[in-house]
C-alpha cells in the first residue's frame, strides 16, 4: 500500500499544550478491495527524541540517570525513574547536538564519540510532527 491508498478527509488540533493532539478523519483502501468507511483517530504529537547510553570503557560500565516523571506517577509507578539520558529534538536541531547537550545537562557528561544504534517509533499509532522528524 502507498499514500495513494489513503484519503485525508479532515485534520484538526484537538489540544495544544506541552504536547499536541491532532484528530484525523480519513479512509483507506482495503486489502480485499474497495475503501474503508470513514475512520476518526487522535494522534499524540510529542516530537522525536534522542537517547544516549554513555559507556566508559575504562570501567566497562554504562551511565544511567534518575529523573522525576509525572507520567510514571500518573501510571501508578514510582515517580523517580532510572533511565538513559534523553531529550526532545527541537526544530532546527540535529540528533547529535541534542545528544551532546542532554548528556551535559542531565549528567555533566561529555560525549567523545557517538555511535547511532537504532531509529524506531515507540508507538506507531502516533507520529512526531513534521518539523521534528529526523533526517534519514
Amino acid at each position: 500500500m502507498t499514500n495513494d491508498d489513503f484519503q485525508l478527509i479532515e485534520k484538526t488540533t484537538s489540544f495544544q499544550g506541552y504536547f499536541r493532539i491532532e484528530r484525523y478523519r480519513f479512509r483507506h483502501k482495503l486489502f480485499a478491495g474497495g475503501w474503508s468507511g470513514e475512520i476518526s483517530r487522535e494522534v499524540f504529537e510529542r516530537g522525536h527524541a534522542v537517547a544516549v547510553l554513555p559507556y566508559d570503557p575504562e570501567r566497562d560500565a554504562v551511565l544511567l540517570i534518575e529523573q522525576f516523571r509525572i507520567g510514571a506517577l500518573a501510571g501508578g509507578m514510582p515517580a523517580w525513574q532510572i533511565e538513559v539520558i534523553a531529550g526532545i529534538i527541537d526544530e532546527g536541531e540535529t540528533p547529535e547536538a541534542v545528544a551532546r547537550r542532554e548528556a551535559q545537562e542531565e549528567a555533566r557528561c561529555e560525549i567523545l564519540d557517538l555511535l547511532p544504534i537504532y531509529h524506531y517509533l515507540a508507538s506507531p499509532g502516533g507520529r512526531p510532527p513534521p518539523a521534528s522528524r529526523p533526517r534519514r
